[in-house]
């Protein structure tokens, strides 16, 4: 019997020794994690890189677009109607690197969307990749405007209807809020 205790209270100790361990590398390793990328908790991301901007084949201007318009989001002027069966949005800024990167970025979407080439991008909200399924069901107008750009997506399928609104929504919230909006986005996502 003593030495069934003394067994046990062997495999406890390796127990509380291994536990020990890995707490302390977890420690370790979540405090080199959030000093390279950033603490969640406090939305500290790398807003210089902004690799959350990288996609599946995404090219350096798309990239750079995209970091432009989160950098500037300020500076962007949005208006977005929902019509009965779509969207009518008008982005604009009177920065003309940013409208540039606004009419860019607008322009790469619409062909990436009719191609059916979802960028698969890491902040990407699933509204998006949804909308990417559908692809083949979206009617699209695109009109320049001295500021900015002006859009027009439509569908005669209430349920993609629902999404391109529902996309328009949260990317005015981007406008609106920047990267701190794509975080508490993706932190709702991965809490559900």
């Amino acid at each position: 019997m003593i030495k069934f205790i003394s067994k046990k209270l062997s495999v406890i100790i390796l127990f509380v020794l291994f536990s020990s361990a890995l707490l302390a590398a977890n420690k370790k390793y979540k405090k080199m994690h959030e000093s390279h990328h950033g603490s969640h908790g406090n939305h500290k991301h790398d807003e210089v890189h902004m690799p959350g901007l990288q996609g599946k084949d995404t090219t350096e201007a798309e990239v750079n677009d995209l970091k432009n318009i989160f950098k500037n989001h300020k500076k962007i002027k949005r208006e977005v109607g929902n019509i009965e069966n779509g969207i009518k949005t008008i982005t604009e800024s009177k920065d003309e690197k940013v409208r540039q990167s606004i009419i860019d970025h607008v322009t790469m979407m619409v062909t990436r969307m009719q191609e059916g080439k979802n960028p698969e991008v890491m902040i990407q909200s699933p509204t998006l990749t949804k909308l990417f399924d559908y692809y083949q069901e979206i009617d699209t107008e695109i009109e320049l405007s001295d500021d900015g750009i002006a859009l027009i997506q439509t569908s005669k399928n209430p349920k993609v209807v629902e999404l391109l609104q529902k996309h328009a929504s949260e990317i005015n919230d981007m406008v609106d809020r920047g990267m701190q909006a794509v975080h508490e986005r993706m932190m709702r996502s991965k809490n559900n």
